[in-house]
């Protein structure tokens, strides 16, 4: 079978592997979609940052591995001992593979987990014709979903543990900064969950377009005024009760630290490539602002997300921009969305 490989950085190739089977415990899909992560963009730049290039201490692999955990695939085989899941049904899956035994996995913090390896970082993904992948961490999709939906499951489920590790309250004014899928599945979540104003920060004007058609009070653009001053003039002097960080630059923590109001909250959900220099924690201290970080998902999180599709709370139409065949994946993938961030937002791939 044919399959994208990571062997190293601007490095992928797409090449014949051996098709796989199943052990126990594992189920084999079919993939019909699977979408490039912004993990497997800085991967794809700037790795090796995930990817293992010795061999990794749970699953014992090593670069060259197989990227793609946002999929939607088709069960052609299951292992011995699955039970939940049958030939013939359709899933979507997590990319974080707890081992459902340490401590954090006992209180339901499986992206804490102190044994986890990540499926297309640590172990082969679903870049590939075929993928085998464990039971635990799949999910079935309902008849209703296309596959270009199914495949968008996971990047909004990481909104959604954002604005649930928020505890944002009905009538909350919530301040995102970066409106990418991720900003998107935060805002989707945020007016789920009954916020009253949604306030983006996003310096790219097609995708604030893409927030207000997705039910965004106002998008700033912070090259061109002082968003943390706007949104205070629009909140009574005050500021946001709920912030986001979405993109996870050196800037933009401290400026979803600046958006919110004082005794507020402030969520970190993007992987910043290292510290900022510009962090003052005299902010948070005069203000008594509650920062939090959050790490991927929970698999409530997964199942949460699949509902509210389901009756129309999440509307994820128009996040895909592009659908490519596997074999272009690098040229009308990967470049693609380097060379043009304003028009690309989330491509799925098609093995």
């Amino acid at each position: 079978m044919k399959a994208l490989r990571w062997y190293g950085r601007e490095d992928l190739r797409y090449e014949d592997v051996p098709e796989p089977s199943p052990g126990p415990g594992q189920v084999k899909l079919k993939v019909q979609r699977v979408g490039i992560c912004g993990s497997d963009l800085h991967e794809y730049r700037s790795g090796p940052i995930y990817t293992s290039v010795e061999p990794h201490p749970v699953t014992s692999r090593m670069a060259p591995i197989t990227l793609g955990h946002e999929f939607a695939g088709t069960v052609v085989e299951t292992g011995g001992g699955v039970s939940s899941i049958k030939v013939g049904d359709r899933v979507t899956g997590e990319g974080p593979v707890p081992c459902g035994k340490c401590y954090y996995c006992m209180r339901n913090m499986p992206s804490l987990c102190l044994n986890v390896f990540y499926i297309g970082f640590h172990a082969d993904g679903a870049m590939a014709e075929y993928a085998v992948l464990p039971e635990s961490i799949l999910h079935k999709l309902p008849d209703s979903f296309s596959d270009e939906i199914g495949a968008l499951v996971e990047p909004l489920a990481v909104g959604m543990h954002g604005v649930r590790r928020s505890r944002l309250q009905v009538g909350d004014t919530v301040a995102i900064v970066g409106a990418g899928v991720v900003g998107l599945g935060a805002l989707l979540a945020a007016r789920a969950a009954g916020a009253s104003k949604i306030f983006i920060v996003e310096i790219s004007k097609r995708r604030g377009e893409r927030a207000l058609a997705k039910g965004a009070s106002v998008v700033f653009n912070p090259k061109e005024c002082n968003a943390a001053e706007q949104i205070r003039e629009l909140t009574e002097g005050l500021g946001a009760d709920v912030s986001f960080d979405c993109v996870g630059l050196p800037v933009s923590g401290p400026l979803a630290v600046q958006l919110a109001r004082a005794a507020g909250t402030v969520v970190i959900i993007g992987m910043s490539p290292g510290p900022s220099p510009d962090f003052n924690f005299r902010n948070v201290m005069l203000g008594e602002k509650t920062i939090l970080g959050s790490n991927s998902y929970t698999r409530d999180d997964f199942s949460t997300v699949i509902e509210l599709i389901t009756d129309g709370r999440i509307d994820p139409s128009g996040l895909v921009t592009a659908k490519v065949a596997l074999k272009d994946a690098v040229e009308r993938g990967f470049k693609e969305v380097i060379d043009n961030p304003e028009k690309q937002l989330k491509i799925l791939l098609q093995p």
